[in-house]
């Protein structure tokens, strides 16, 4: 089972939804997303099925891009899996966002033995046109070993999600009171990503953080098929706190439940809020 790829088709990769399907932020959203995008920002999550402990995914964020405006934020996501015989996979993938946390393109390598597969995803406003180019290199930053292959497809917006910047996209939202409906594509497949929040304060514990964790509930579901049986139903929950960094998910496939638990973070001057 390839444990990350899960997730990177939910963040990579892994929450009812409004008529509209590209939500514009208001005010209060900006002053959300300026809380949740610190460069250096560095977030560690452990990947368990049952009672397996399948790797380690780390999440960073980069600095915003002097050398093209359109791209105001960036990040990239490592997935390695543990030593484990049923499982192997590692992956590194990038993600650049506009200012509203919307995607302006994003790649992802996955190793296959001595080489690896990558996925460069770009897109063309004026034509509307999702292309994504497929090809094997010898490392992350070799030239392709064969002409790539292009595959092409044709949206009806220009507005949407991809890689991680959903993950930054949902903080940005994380105390919304209302439901969300995003365009979402995934290895070059189009869908939707439904995200509601039912606004629930609560609590969280983890095995990093030694006191009860502050936290606000999401749920979602997505409207596609995910890989390895992703049913589209997830809940999420997020630092009750302007940055909003997610402490703990869950997603069902088809073999049950995948958890996500943070388990190490650099933020400058954070620490996950405590329960009163």
């Amino acid at each position: 089972m390839k444990f990350s790829a899960i997730l990177l088709s939910f963040v990579i990769a892994g929450m009812t939804a409004l008529d509209r399907t590209t939500p514009y932020p208001d005010a209060s959203t900006v002053s959300h997303i300026t809380s949740v995008m610190l460069p250096g920002e560095e977030l560690v999550y452990e990947v368990s099925w049952m009672f397996f402990k399948l790797g380690k995914i780390r999440i960073k964020t980069l600095p915003p891009s002097s050398a093209n405006s359109v791209i105001a934020f960036s990040s990239v996501a490592y997935s390695d899996s543990y030593n484990l015989p049923f499982v192997d996979f590692h992956a590194f993938s990038t993600s650049d966002m506009d200012s509203t946390l919307f995607s302006k393109g994003s790649s992802l390598f996955e190793k296959k033995e001595d080489k690896w597969f990558r996925q460069i995803y770009l897109f063309s406003p004026s034509t509307r046109t999702y292309v994504t180019e497929n090809s094997f290199v010898k490392d992350i930053h070799s030239q392709p070993m064969q002409p790539p292959t292009f595959d092409t497809l044709k949206l009806s917006y220009d507005r949407f999600q991809d890689g991680t910047s959903i993950l930054y996209f949902v903080r940005a939202h994380a105390h919304d009171r209302r439901g969300i409906g995003v365009p979402t594509l995934v290895r070059g497949k189009a869908g939707k990503t439904n995200f509601y929040f039912p606004a629930e304060h609560t609590t969280e514990t983890i095995d990093a953080v030694s006191y009860p964790i502050k936290v606000v509930e999401m749920e979602g579901k997505v409207e596609f098929e995910g890989i390895f049986g992703l049913t589209g139903d997830f809940t999420g929950w997020f630092s009750d706190d302007g940055a909003a960094v997610p402490i703990k998910a869950k997603m069902k496939i088809i073999l049950g439940s995948i958890t996500f638990e943070l388990k190490e973070w650099k933020r400058s001057g954070w620490s996950p809020p405590k329960a009163d």
